[in-house]
């Protein structure tokens, strides 16, 4: 899998790109930012970040919350940077991220249809179809 593989499941997901999925997006880059947090333990008083991340990711999943891009260029360079960045945290851990990221990859195209395509709950949310399967990182980490 590459990340062209990823950018074609998001392109599937949401074919219609508008201001609430580049919310709903957001606000889920967040909540993901928030679990890497609740892995690690740090000596000062950070516990309200965590607090604060949730809050806001909550509230842009919701529409409570709207990002406005003020700057697309420095947006993609930023998000460019944190994929190359989130890699070299993973290589410094001692860990195999490219290879987790292919499983995580690979997990949620078994959301999908037989077609390729998703499937939604009454909500409009992804679901976990027949197909799915979690990733395995096991001797990944």
């Amino acid at each position: 899998m590459s990340i062209d593989s990823i950018e074609l499941w998001h392109r599937r997901a949401r074919p219609d790109v508008t201001t609430k999925t580049f919310d709903v997006q957001l606000g889920c880059h967040l909540e993901e930012v928030v679990e890497m947090l609740a892995c690690l333990k740090f000596n000062g008083g950070w516990h309200n970040l965590r607090y604060e991340l949730t809050l806001l990711a909550d509230r842009l999943k919701s529409g409570g919350e709207t990002a406005i891009i003020c700057d697309r260029k420095e947006l993609l360079d930023s998000l460019a940077d944190q994929i190359v960045t989130a890699v070299g945290v993973g290589h410094n851990a001692g860990m195999k991220t490219v290879d987790a990221v292919d499983a995580v990859n690979s997990s949620n195209w078994s959301k999908f249809d037989d077609e390729g395509f998703p499937i939604f709950n009454e909500h409009g949310k992804i679901a976990k179809g027949p197909n799915y399967k979690r990733p395995i990182l096991d001797n990944l980490y």
